[in-house]
């Protein structure tokens, strides 16, 4: 029997063997894989390539294929695939003919298709018509630096998150998030009809992060506040910051590009299977592992910025070019935590970027690079890797340092989860972030181009994302103190610039398993023995900046 474009009957799956059901099964997720390809290479090119004026026919094409992406994702043919392969999983029939990963994708499709049914088309073009106005707005906001030009843009996209999440809590998909809700009604003496959004929020992170609880978010984070808030108070108490006058002043962009731009292939990327462009704000596209697109963005008076950014990114790449090939088009290939994802790029980042065995090997370049700063050609290493590891607190997300980058995140949190389920406005957005800024990291928020408009995550509808960057920073920790555990010469490896011994090691026990486990944790456990741990995150950068510092 062959797939046809009307629904199959339970009688008519029932007689397919397991095998026959699978592939069937495979030939619809491969489509759906190449269109959503198609859907990512146009959000590229909105972000890096696109003319203005065209936003309108943008914003049309995306309402048009999301609509045909979530017919192809609430296909009834595929929905009758999936539940009689479910039927057979329940009934002991799948483990013995299906090896781990083909479960593994008829379990992701089912979560996915079961969500995706859920929510109605016409919800679905609305989204996608939303987010490339939203997206343009934001940009011109930012140039402007003022918020109320984006504003109408947020409510309508906090609007439409609450409806899509309304259609899946009342359809059963997450029941964490409803026993929230139940609970936050009966407190608050309301009905079914009355509107309350609590738990909201808890699906919008498990669509990042399956099976991780809002509540432990909370925990987490305050305990986060507790130990590195004194840490960031101690170190600024000091009065002392170590020199890095060799990296002030106006480093040529064309110049900067050359150097961080052969980055990425040290690190292992294929740059005939992606490329580099730059873009307002640095991001990964994930279209196809053969076709991954970077972007990166430099600034003239911040050197630090432009390799970062394009490093943190080709450490996105490099996982999507090491996803399992020989499941490549299927959705067990993708990461199913987002934070797991996170932690590749933030690994790269911090935990080798930060390095010295790094800059024993990037120093010498960088200095035949710029040949003409006196003042760098006479750094140590030492003074640069002091240099490069300075903590002061920013305004900039993207140019944190490692110990106050958690700030920026519990910030946006707090924020958005507050927007989601209604306990502020998107009016009180500037004022609140500003004060927590304050809080946080004693800092005055002059302008909203430095403050609530940095980010584009919620000018593209993605909102719940942000904790995944800081249980990114402590997967990355848990995942690098075993990769030195592994790899006993990695400082040596590094030292040398090879960097394709780290980069099989990830590919091998970090990106080729892909969604096979369920959540982040259990691919950790099964890693390193123990589940997510934020002390491990804490210690290490206690102990780092303890000694850099002299605390």
């Amino acid at each position: 029997m062959t797939v046809s474009a009307s629904t199959p009957s339970s009688t008519d799956l029932t007689t397919e063997s397991t095998r026959v059901l699978y592939d069937q099964l495979v030939v619809l997720l491969k489509d759906l894989s190449h269109i959503k390809g198609i859907a990512s290479l146009l959000g590229w090119d909105q972000l890096v390539m696109m003319p203005k004026n065209a936003l309108d026919a943008r914003a049309n094409q995306m309402s048009v294929l999301d609509a045909a992406i979530h017919d192809m994702e609430t296909s009834p043919v595929l929905g009758a695939l999936l539940e009689e392969c479910e039927r057979r999983r329940l009934g002991g029939q799948l483990s013995s003919e299906l090896n781990p990963y083909e479960m593994a994708n008829i379990r992701i499709a089912l979560k996915a298709y079961r969500e995706e049914t859920l929510v109605p088309k016409d919800v679905v073009r609305e989204i996608a018509s939303a987010t490339a106005k939203a997206n343009s707005a934001w940009k011109e906001a930012r140039e402007a630096s003022d918020f109320s030009k984006f504003a109408p843009f947020l409510e309508e996209q906090v609007k439409l998150a609450r409806q899509s999440v309304g259609y899946k809590l009342n359809g059963g998909v997450c029941e964490e998030a409803r026993k929230i809700n139940q609970k936050a009604r009966a407190a608050l003496g309301l009905s079914d009809k009355d509107e309350c959004y609590k738990g909201y929020y808890q699906v919008l992170v498990d669509s990042f992060e399956p099976g991780f609880k809002d509540d432990r978010l909370q925990v987490l984070f305050a305990d986060l506040k507790r130990d590195l808030i004194p840490l960031i108070a101690k170190i600024k108490a000091k009065n002392f910051q170590h020199e890095n006058g060799f990296l002030k002043g106006d480093f040529d962009i064309k110049r900067q590009a050359e150097f961080s731009d052969k980055f990425p292939a040290r690190m292992g990327f294929d740059m005939d299977a992606g490329r580099l462009d730059e873009s307002t704000h640095p991001f990964c596209s994930n279209s196809h592992p053969t076709d991954v697109r970077l972007a990166t963005r430099y600034a003239l008076d911040n050197f630090q910025e432009g390799i970062t950014s394009t490093i943190h990114e080709a450490g996105h790449a490099l996982y999507e070019q090491g996803r399992n090939k020989e499941y490549i088009d299927t959705p067990v290939s993708s990461p199913l935590s987002v934070g797991i994802h996170e932690s590749q790029s933030l690994f790269w980042e911090r935990l080798v970027m930060l390095s010295k065995p790094f800059w024993t090997y990037t120093l010498p370049l960088l200095k035949e690079q710029f040949a003409d700063r006196e003042n760098l050609q006479a750094a140590s290493l030492d003074q640069f890797y002091l240099a490069f590891n300075r903590v002061e607190p920013t305004l900039i997300r993207l140019e944190a340092d490692e110990v106050t980058y958690s700030m920026h995140i519990i910030l946006r949190y707090e924020i958005e989860k507050a927007l989601v389920e209604g306990d502020i406005q998107v009016a009180d957005v500037p004022a609140l972030w500003n004060a927590k800024m304050k809080e946080y990291l004693g800092l005055d928020v002059t302008e909203d181009r430095l403050g609530c408009l940095q980010d584009i995550h919620w000018s593209i509808g993605i909102m719940g994302y942000f904790p995944t960057y800081t249980l990114g920073s402590i997967y990355s920790v848990q995942i690098y103190n075993h990769a030195r555990e592994s790899i006993p010469d990695l400082d040596e490896n590094l030292a040398k610039g090879e960097f394709h011994v780290l980069k099989e090691w990830l590919n091998k026990n970090v990106h080729e398993k892909g969604s096979l486990h369920e959540s982040g944790d259990d691919l950790i456990l099964e890693l390193t023995g123990k589940p997510l741990d934020s002390s491990l995150y804490v210690k290490y950068l206690t102990e780092k900046y303890t000694t850099i510092y002299d605390l």
